[in-house]
Formats: C-alpha cells, structure tokens, sequence
C-alpha cells in the first residue's frame, strides 16, 4: 500500500452512493488521507483522482472491469470480500475495520442517494464514531454532517443555511448563538424538528452545543 496505516492519517470511507460533483468531493480530502473504497464505491476513484488502499465489499454492487483494474495495478489495493448475508453494510463494516486499524479522524463520501435506508444507516455510523470520541464527517454534494454533542462546533457565515436533527432521541440543554434562531437551554423532541433552516448572522460564528444527548448538525454550502 502506498500509505502507512497509523493513527495520525485520517481515513476516508467511500460508499456506493451519489457524487456528482467530483471537484467539490476533491476539495475534502487532504495529503495523506488513507482510502477505504466500499463495493460499488470504487467507481468513485477515477472521479476522485486517488488510489484505493482497501477495497471492502460483498461486491454485488461492484462492477468486475472496476475491481479488475485496480487489482492489475503496481499498487495493489487490500481487497477484502464479505459475504453477502452479515449483520454490517459493507460502509459499517469499513469503518470498523478502520478502527481496528487505529484510525481517529474520517471522512464519509458516496453515503447519500437513492437509497433512503442505506443513508439513513450511514449517517448513523456518525453516531456510533461520536460515543466512541472519534471525529467524523460525512460530505455529499450540498453540505456537510456531524454529530455535536456538549463540546461546541462552530460555524462560519459563509454558509447558506445550517439544520440541527434529533437523530438519537430527545436532547436537553441545547444551545445555539449568533444565529437568527438562537437557543439557550433548550428541549428538542424527535417527533418535531424545530431546527430546520437555521442561519449565521452576517459577520458572525454560530456556536452549537448540548448538554445531554448527541444532534445532527447539518450545514448546507
């Protein structure tokens, strides 16, 4: 492989799902980045100008004139084929791996798409990194995802519109300022989403935390 695997490498997860915009995606990754490549996903390599260092999958997505090339080059990617009936989707068996393998930062593309259960699976898998204390995020072509939980993030006014989720039940002691709906000490329930469409105010950066319990925060560019 053409890259050490170790903990201070961030590693990207590419899924089977949609990227149209390669250039966008592109702008993500950084040097050094560590790539996992999930089934269909490796069609997505090309695109995104890099070379797989694991290819992981029960491959029933994946097209063989895909698989073979990368197999047939000088830097022969780990492929590692699962069974096609497993309790793991091929992206969650990806991540695990990668934290078996130390990694603490990721990077999730190809989650979003046709497949409302698949991406409502993979944004889970930013969930399960959080309770861990593991940094993730998941970028498709109109925003990014991450889970907050009591330590704040922070969001700059350069982007359009940004939605706090319930996504793991009720959430207390949720605060969000400098933005035009601000929130201080707040009860947000899973079956009304009342921080949809949220923004920064101009020349301001919004801050979001909770006290008890984990949201989804969505920033859309």
């Amino acid at each position: 492989m053409k890259k050490a695997e170790n903990a201070k490498s961030r590693c990207v997860i590419v899924a089977a799902g949609e990227i149209r915009d390669y250039e966008r995606a592109k702008s993500f990754l950084r040097n050094g980045d560590f790539f996992v490549f999930c089934d269909g996903g490796i069609s997505h390599a090309a695109g995104l100008c890099v070379q797989p260092d694991i290819i992981v999958g029960d491959f029933d997505s994946c097209k063989t004139s895909d698989l073979a090339k990368y197999a047939g080059t000088a830097e022969k990617p780990e492929i590692i084929k699962l069974p096609r009936e497993k309790d793991d989707t091929d992206t969650f068996f990806a991540v695990k791996l990668a934290l078996e393998r130390g990694f603490e930062d990721f990077l999730i593309l190809g989650a979003m798409g046709a497949r409302f259960d698949h991406a409502l699976g993979n944004v889970s898998i930013l969930l399960h990194l959080q309770q861990l204390g593991k940094n993730a995020v998941l970028e498709d072509d109109y925003s990014l995802m991450q889970i907050v939980g009591k330590k704040p993030i922070y969001i700059e006014d350069s982007c359009s519109y940004f939605s706090v989720l319930t996504i793991a039940g009720n959430v207390s002691g949720v605060n969000i300022k400098n933005a035009k709906y601000p929130l201080e000490n707040a009860e947000l329930c899973a079956d009304f989403q009342l921080g949809i469409s949220n923004e920064v105010l101009p020349g301001k950066t919004a801050e979001v935390s909770v006290e008890n319990g984990y949201i989804l925060l969505v920033i859309i560019k």
